[in-house]
């Protein structure tokens, strides 16, 4: 498979059409399982259904019995071509979940596959289903808990998230799968200069200039120093979907970092890109702090475990604005191609924050940063 074939075009429609009749075939056909309850699940691209079943013992292998129910994923046709890079996702989740970071468990298939390859054929019509082609079809364990984006965003909190963050990093350089070799994907940072081919969303002449000049200094001011930076496997989108909190039993109020979620965007790396995806997510939520501190204590987490080196620090307001600027492009654009309100949750507050971000000076917001992650380490 060529580099370019998973890689966004603009006027793609890669999203499948899944009606209900579908996905209850699905299940019956590749996993013996009969459908009771279906529940859509947010998603950019794909399709995924919170599945709850009449008898789990039906499936192929009881011991991938989940009580809580099934994740069905119905990747969209941009991906499934890229049958090795689903095969890392899977053998990431499983390797992170030995590693102690709770993970989605792969279902197999009737035929004993943790995926499956299927034309979408509505059976009331008899007609192919829109992005003719096949999709890949494969099924998950549900994790429960609360995303992290539907409880309020504390200190302490934002401190779990970069120690998540940072024990990912950790645990993937030990992980190995070519399926990761060469993943050129639109929402890759470092294809922030590909965002030009799409910034024709943005009608708004301020957002527009603030959009291009984001871009523009990524150019200039983070590609030049990647060669130096460290690499490796990462998640790729740890946003405030992607994260499962639950009730912290020992504190009541509090919450604790209970599980990962959506491996789509695994790749090989800078590990500056994955703590700034994060970081910008954090910021876009962040209602009971300032949210120029929320990094701060992000990175102090981050940092307790894996020392931020200062080459990668001195990148972190170039990648954060970049990662705000193409969640904002991507998503505009994802939205004209598919009005889902979930496609706009970043719009909602992110242009004010990527313009607080960017107005900001970049010494004056280190030092900020800096002074936060000293305080927590005098606690230590």
């Amino acid at each position: 498979m060529e580099r370019s074939e998973i890689l966004l075009k603009p006027g793609q429609q890669i999203k499948p059409y899944v009606p209900n009749e579908v996905i209850q075939d699905l299940l019956l056909k590749l996993y013996n399982l009969q459908v009771i309850s279906v529940e859509e699940l947010n998603s950019y691209d794909d399709r995924n259904f919170h599945i709850m079943v009449k008898e789990h013992n039906c499936l192929p292998d009881t011991e991938d019995v989940c009580l809580d129910g099934y994740v069905l994923k119905i990747t969209n046709s941009l991906d499934s071509k890229a049958c090795n890079l689903i095969d890392a996702q899977h053998k990431m989740m499983v390797y992170l979940d030995k590693n102690g970071l709770p993970c989605p468990k792969p279902i197999k298939n009737i035929e004993g596959k943790f995926m499956s390859l299927e034309q979408l054929e509505n059976p009331a019509k008899s007609l192919f289903l829109e992005n003719n082609g096949k999709h890949i079809v494969r099924l998950l364990s549900f994790l429960p808990g609360n995303i992290l984006y539907s409880v309020p965003y504390t200190k302490d909190l934002l401190l779990q998230v970069g120690e998540l963050v940072a024990k990912t990093d950790l645990a993937l350089m030990g992980f190995v799968h070519d399926g990761l070799k060469g993943v050129d994907r639109i929402w890759n940072l470092s294809a922030v200069p590909k965002l030009c081919d799409f910034i024709y969303v943005i009608k708004d002449d301020h957002k527009h200039e603030l959009a291009m000049e984001v871009i523009d200094n990524f150019k200039s001011h983070v590609l030049p120093h990647l060669q130096k930076l460290k690499s490796g496997p990462i998640h790729g989108d740890f946003n405030e979907q992607n994260i499962l909190v639950k009730p912290d039993e020992n504190q009541p109020g509090k919450y604790v970092i209970s599980g990962i979620l959506d491996f789509g965007d695994v790749h090989f790396n800078y590990y500056v890109f994955e703590i700034a995806i994060a970081i910008c997510y954090m910021m876009i939520e962040c209602k009971t702090m300032d949210m120029l501190d929320a990094p701060g204590h992000v990175l102090a987490g981050y940092n307790r475990l894996r020392a931020i080196p200062d080459e990668e620090f001195v990148l972190l307001k170039d990648c954060i604005s970049a990662r705000f600027c193409q969640s904002l492009v991507l998503g505009a654009y994802s939205f004209s191609q598919n009005p889902d309100p979930y496609l706009l949750i970043t719009s909602q507050n992110g242009w004010q924050c990527l313009k607080a971000l960017w107005e900001y000076p970049k010494d004056e917001l280190y030092k900020r940063w800096r002074l936060i992650i000293e305080d927590y380490n005098k606690c230590l």
